[in-house]
Protein backbone atom coordinates (compact mmCIF):
# COMPACT_ATOMS: atom_id res chain seq x y z
CA UNK A 1 0.00 0.00 0.00
CA UNK A 2 1.52 3.29 -0.86
CA UNK A 3 0.48 6.29 1.56
CA UNK A 4 0.84 10.15 1.00
CA UNK A 5 3.41 11.61 3.18
CA UNK A 6 0.27 13.37 4.58
CA UNK A 7 -1.34 9.85 5.24
CA UNK A 8 1.71 8.56 6.87
CA UNK A 9 1.65 10.99 9.20
CA UNK A 10 -1.87 11.04 9.80
CA UNK A 11 -1.53 7.01 10.85
CA UNK A 12 1.91 7.85 13.26
CA UNK A 13 -0.18 10.40 15.29
CA UNK A 14 -3.00 8.00 15.45
CA UNK A 15 -5.75 9.43 12.98
CA UNK A 16 -7.78 7.39 10.89
CA UNK A 17 -6.94 7.76 7.10
CA UNK A 18 -10.35 6.99 4.78
CA UNK A 19 -9.60 5.04 2.18
CA UNK A 20 -11.19 3.79 -0.93
CA UNK A 21 -9.77 0.54 -1.77
CA UNK A 22 -11.57 -1.01 -5.19
CA UNK A 23 -14.71 0.80 -4.28
CA UNK A 24 -14.82 -0.42 -0.89
CA UNK A 25 -14.80 2.84 1.47
CA UNK A 26 -12.12 2.15 4.27
CA UNK A 27 -10.30 3.25 7.54
CA UNK A 28 -6.90 2.42 8.14
CA UNK A 29 -5.96 2.94 11.74
CA UNK A 30 -2.75 1.99 13.77
CA UNK A 31 -3.07 -1.67 14.95
CA UNK A 32 -2.65 -0.68 19.37
CA UNK A 33 -5.36 2.13 18.31
CA UNK A 34 -7.48 -0.86 16.59
CA UNK A 35 -6.84 -2.82 19.53
CA UNK A 36 -8.34 -0.89 22.06
CA UNK A 37 -11.65 -0.43 20.32
CA UNK A 38 -14.58 -2.10 22.40
CA UNK A 39 -15.44 -4.83 20.30
CA UNK A 40 -19.56 -4.19 21.03
CA UNK A 41 -18.67 -1.22 19.73
CA UNK A 42 -21.64 -0.25 16.85
CA UNK A 43 -20.97 2.69 14.44
CA UNK A 44 -24.00 2.08 11.86
CA UNK A 45 -26.45 4.22 11.57
CA UNK A 46 -28.92 4.53 14.72
CA UNK A 47 -32.41 2.46 14.15
CA UNK A 48 -35.65 4.50 15.14
CA UNK A 49 -35.97 2.25 18.44
CA UNK A 50 -32.38 3.17 19.79
CA UNK A 51 -32.93 6.73 18.90
CA UNK A 52 -36.61 6.95 20.71
CA UNK A 53 -34.99 5.35 23.90
CA UNK A 54 -32.00 7.86 24.14
CA UNK A 55 -34.77 10.87 23.64
CA UNK A 56 -36.54 9.21 26.67
CA UNK A 57 -33.27 9.18 28.26
CA UNK A 58 -32.80 12.78 27.84
CA UNK A 59 -36.27 13.93 29.06
CA UNK A 60 -36.33 12.23 31.76
CA UNK A 61 -32.53 13.70 32.82
CA UNK A 62 -34.10 16.87 31.66
CA UNK A 63 -37.05 16.62 33.78
CA UNK A 64 -35.18 15.32 36.66
CA UNK A 65 -32.86 18.50 36.70
CA UNK A 66 -35.96 20.67 36.03
CA UNK A 67 -37.65 19.16 39.44
CA UNK A 68 -33.99 19.80 41.42
CA UNK A 69 -33.81 23.09 40.52
CA UNK A 70 -37.25 24.47 41.76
Amino acid sequence: MVLSREQQQAVANGEPVPLNVAGTECVLVRRDIYLRLDPDYDAGPWTTEVMNLLADEAEDIISRRESHAR
